[in-house]
């Protein structure tokens, strides 16, 4: 099962976001969207990435201001993840695992040729595993 490539089970259409892009923005993109993780672009290059855990910590963050305030003034490069690690669509699903737990990571955006292909999260492998 490790010598599985990730593009068999990577996640294609991703959504994105810029790294100037509003906390409003992803709140809204998360409302209507079954994702925890967003790869951030900078013009077409993938920048960083924001989970669901970066924005608690940025609501955490506050202290004692208000969320509508960060919402309105924060942006995305403020809150990811910068310089992801990335893997290539014929990498195996066992340097994914490897990645994720010696850097608990819950997702990796898959990069071929420079441009992103896909992301795959700990989901994927979950959900791999019990097929």
């Amino acid at each position: 099962m490790k010598d599985i490539q990730v593009k068999e089970i990577m996640s294609r259409g991703v959504i994105t976001i810029q790294e100037g892009d509003r906390l409003s923005k992803i709140e809204e993109i998360w409302k209507s969207n079954p994702i925890h993780h967003l790869v951030v672009l900078k013009g077409d290059r993938v920048v960083g990435v924001v989970s669901k855990i970066d924005m608690l910590k940025a609501y955490n963050g506050l202290n004692g201001g208000n969320s509508s305030q960060v919402l309105s003034t924060l942006t995305a490069g403020d809150i990811m993840t910068g310089n992801p690690l990335t893997v290539e669509p014929d990498d195996t699903i066992g340097l994914v695992a490897d990645i994720m737990l010696a850097n608990k990571f819950h997702s990796i955006p898959v990069v071929e040729d420079g441009d992103l292909a896909g992301i795959v999260t700990s989901h994927d492998l979950i959900k791999y595993g019990y097929r």
